[in-house]
């Protein structure tokens, strides 16, 4: 709360119509207000600075703040915003710096590939699908499978330069993991995208994305960790891809 004492009476009759009238303040330029309020833009001024602002435009700003904040709080309270606070924190991460080593040796690995298989199952499958349809956007011959017991390419001649791209949010489902060492022994290079660089997936990977995200899972067995950090991978490598299209 502001101390009025300090505050002649027409300062008074100023500073009681700004706060009652939010949107006019916000709305209306100095001259305006000084006209709605009957009184002087220099008036208005003092009142603004006895409130400690430095110009009306900082008060107007400020005031503009505090409805936001205030519309903020109006939906907080209708709906979950989970799932903003989760976002808001990993985009606030310097993520180009966490995973400039990992891009560095993806694009040397895809500069050179012949093809890339995505896998994954439930939502990394779908995640998978997705992948492949960006890769396939910006050129790279790419492929999904969803089904961990559907059979696996064969095998190309040694040099062939395959990639193969998994996603699992734990790295540790046992059909993932065996697809995983499965490729691997054919050759396939294996980039994983996991929640965690420590999981098994992870460590039997040549390159590891991992988004360090709080795991989420509701009546006991559905994973509902978000996504978003997965597609902002995803589309990273896509748009990194040194490919002519």
């Amino acid at each position: 709360m502001i101390d009025l004492k300090g505050f002649t009476p027409t300062e008074i009759l100023i500073y009681n119509y700004l706060i009652a009238h939010p949107d006019e303040a916000l709305n209306l330029s100095i001259r305006q207000l000084g006209s709605a309020i009957h009184v002087s833009s220099a008036s208005i001024i003092r009142c603004i600075k006895k409130m400690g602002y430095d110009s009306f435009y900082e008060f107007k700003y400020n005031l503009k703040q505090q409805q936001m904040n205030l519309q903020t709080k109006k939906l907080e309270a209708d709906y979950d915003t989970k799932i903003i606070n989760i976002a808001s924190t990993f985009f606030r991460r310097p993520l180009l710096q966490q995973y400039s080593h990992e891009l560095v040796s993806f694009k040397k690995l895809i500069s050179n590939a012949d093809s890339v298989l995505f896998f994954g199952i439930g939502t990394s499958g779908i995640l998978a699908q997705y992948g492949a349809r960006q890769f396939s956007n910006f050129g790279i011959n790419s492929i999904y499978n969803v089904d961990p017991f559907y059979p696996l390419p064969q095998k190309k001649q040694s040099d062939a330069n395959q990639i193969a791209i998994i996603l699992s949010v734990s790295g540790e489902t046992p059909e993932i993991v065996d697809r995983a060492l499965s490729l691997k022994a054919d050759n396939f290079h294996i980039i994983s995208i996991t929640n965690n660089n420590y999981s098994t997936l992870a460590k039997v990977s040549e390159i590891n994305f991992s988004y360090n995200i709080k795991p989420e899972v509701i009546k006991e067995t559905l994973n509902i960790t978000t996504q978003i950090p997965v597609i902002f991978i995803l589309e990273a490598l896509a748009r990194n891809i040194e490919q002519n299209y």
